[in-house]
């Protein structure tokens, strides 16, 4: 039996029993004993049905008695309350319901590789860069278009997106539905965009102003934030610094 740790770090997992019926169940509780606005922000089945097996994120928690009927029971003598809540970019496969207290050393570097990654503040096109650099290899030779989803708090909500990718090594073709269906897909309150010159040269063409014009006019239409357009080039290149902000571009 592991001991009950008064507070910490956790992993959310689900267990392989977890089903639709007791979703249901849980579902039915929820509408009963949460707020409105709470209860919305809960996702359907078809959302979360492969989630069994697997930590789905990370949360502070802090153990307490339990003394309110109305809590979820999941037939511990205490309850934690819990704070902090981040879903991980990538589910993490594991064994039954498992926290930070009880991983195994390489299960809990996987969950602490993904706090980390959820904890991250995007408030600089600095701070979104290293992202959209570990991202580019997907693109290989060719020129690769990525939206970043950023939450209210700034976080990032996952890894960067590939949505468009060149058919030679030329510019690839950018559809804005493809654009701000990422946003809406993950409920975004802001994004990110990025993309690769394979030349190593990261200065923006015509085309790439006139694009990152047309993404902030969108997203105003929209209701979403457009914070930064970013191109990478060599990570050698604009005084080690490997980007160029097409937003700074447009302020002068």
């Amino acid at each position: 039996m592991w001991p009950v740790p008064s507070e910490g770090r956790a992993a959310i997992s689900c267990s392989k029993s977890f089903c639709k019926e007791e979703y249901g169940q849980f579902i039915a509780w929820a509408s009963a004993h949460l707020p409105p606005e709470d209860f919305e922000k809960i996702p359907a089945w078809c959302e979360v049905k492969n989630w069994p097996g697997k930590i789905v994120g990370v949360c502070d928690y802090k153990a307490r008695r339990r003394a309110q009927a109305e809590l979820w029971d999941e037939g511990y003598d205490c309850w934690w309350d819990l704070s902090n809540v981040v879903r991980s970019p990538d589910p993490i496969p594991c064994r039954g319901n498992v926290g930070m207290w009880q991983m195994p050393a390489g299960l809990a570097a996987k969950v602490s590789a993904a706090d980390e990654f959820l904890r991250m503040r995007i408030e600089t096109a600095d701070d979104a860069y290293p992202l959209f650099r570990a991202a580019i290899p997907i693109a290989k030779d060719y020129e690769g278009f990525f939206v970043l989803p950023i939450d209210i708090e700034r976080r990032p909500i996952c890894k960067p997106s590939l949505v468009s990718l060149g058919h030679t090594r030329g510019t690839t073709a950018v559809e804005l539905g493809e654009v701000f269906r990422e946003a809406f897909k993950h409920n975004a309150d802001a994004i990110i965009v990025a993309h690769n010159h394979p030349s190593g040269d990261p200065k923006p063409s015509k085309a790439d102003l006139h694009l990152t014009s047309t993404l902030q006019s969108a997203a105003q239409l929209l209701g979403t934030k457009f914070l930064d357009h970013l191109i990478l080039g060599s990570p050698d290149c604009e005084d080690g610094r490997g980007f160029v902000s097409v937003m700074e571009q447009l302020e002068f």
